[in-house]
């Protein structure tokens, strides 16, 4: 793991992406906001209905990230590829031209 992604690991913690189901854990890249859902009492879907805390941040690979977590381990998904890279490598991914 680069020393950028060691530093924002300690500072701001891990997440996990609800849109890929948890494959991978991420680093997150800045501070988690949190704000809440009122909910939306005349929805036909009961979990619009539902009021709730959402949790949020963007990850280093540049992955939005809904669910806190631990770092990755021997019984938790692997640790993304791209956010255990440095800034540089990662910038460099983001402006190839393909």
């Amino acid at each position: 793991m680069s020393p950028d992604a060691e530093h924002d690991a300690a500072l701001y913690g891990h997440g996990v992406s609800a849109h890929e189901d948890g494959h991978y854990v991420h680093i997150a890249a800045g501070p988690w906001s949190t704000r809440y859902w009122t909910g939306n009492p005349d929805s036909l879907w009961a979990e619009e209905r539902a009021d709730y805390w959402i949790a949020s941040v963007w990850g280093r690979c540049g992955r939005g990230l809904t669910w806190k977590s631990g770092p990755s381990s021997a019984t938790t998904p692997r640790s993304c590829p791209t956010c255990v890279l440095s800034d540089a490598a990662i910038s460099a991914r983001h402006t190839r031209i393909r």
